[in-house]
């Protein structure tokens, strides 16, 4: 009967695990693409360079390569003013050039800034940088959209950092909570082993091995179920996978039985010591 309801309570701390692990896992990915979508909007987010019209072809090239190797530039477009005048004919329905006999647009570079500098203080020294260059007639971006975004990005990063970390602590203490049942049923048997003259180490040794076991069986186990589970969205939202880079998938995939490894062998070695610490006498009162 002893043996049987030992089995239980282990099933009951690889089940408990690895549904609290899944839960911390599935926190973990939310975190994960909110910094991936974050990242895609801040890189989304366009300087308008207009040049003068007095450039010619060649220096609107020469200037355009320059753009391209500054720290702050993840790529850029040039759009001529001939393209510009295009797409005004097709808003408009009309020809600007028709009633001024000129065009009366300019040539432009759009920039695609890096996520570290898509903030308003870096972009204000960028702008002030790109309004001396020659030929640069004016820069444009959208400082409240700038700053709006970063706001409302600092404030849901913020709170699913809260969140995860309040799961982290949940999920610490219902694992520990579970192997320290375990651990509390042998109780006897540690306080015996004691008696018999065995070593600190040697008695914690099996306890240890066995908990890390259950962590890695459960993290694995884990990571199957949120695996399973981001398999079955992708079928039917492609566009799941874009937001959860593969690099970062195996990191949370690792950093799942990770915690799940270190979190039972330390409540284990806690519980077997805090057992091993207490007379025979009070191990009938606890």
């Amino acid at each position: 009967m002893s043996r049987k309801r030992f089995k239980i309570q282990t099933l009951s701390v690889y089940v408990s695990t690895t549904l609290v692990l899944v839960l911390l896992g599935t926190m973990g990915l939310l975190l994960v693409a909110a910094q991936t979508l974050s990242t895609h909007v801040r890189e989304e987010l366009a300087v308008s360079v207009v040049l003068d019209n007095s450039m010619s072809d060649q220096q609107i090239a020469d200037y355009h390569k320059r753009l391209n190797r500054r720290s702050y530039v993840k790529n850029s477009v040039y759009i001529s003013k001939e393209q510009v005048l295009e797409e005004q004919r097709k808003e408009l329905g009309t020809d600007p050039v028709e009633f001024l006999g000129y065009n009366p647009y300019e040539a432009s570079i759009e920039l695609s800034m890096k996520p570290e500098f898509a903030n308003n203080e870096s972009l204000a020294t960028i702008e002030k940088e790109l309004r001396s260059d020659k030929g640069v007639k004016e820069v444009i971006y959208h400082k409240e959209l700038i700053e709006a975004i970063n706001s409302n990005i600092h404030k849901i990063g913020a709170a699913l950092l809260v969140l995860f970390i309040l799961l982290a602590i949940i999920a610490w203490s219902l694992i520990g909570n579970m192997v320290r049942l375990t651990i509390y049923s042998k109780r006897f048997l540690l306080h015996t082993m004691k008696l018999v003259g065995a070593t600190w180490g040697f008695i914690r040794r099996p306890f240890l091995l066995h908990n890390m076991w259950i962590g890695l069986f459960s993290g694995i186990l884990a990571n199957i179920i949120l695996g399973s589970a981001l398999y079955f969205i992708a079928q039917r939202e492609p566009g799941v996978m874009t937001v959860l880079p593969k690099e970062w998938l195996a990191i949370v995939a690792g950093s799942i039985i990770l915690f799940g490894i270190t979190i039972t062998v330390l409540c284990a070695f806690l519980s077997v010591n805090r057992f091993l610490r207490m007379r025979a006498g009070d191990l009938y009162f606890i």
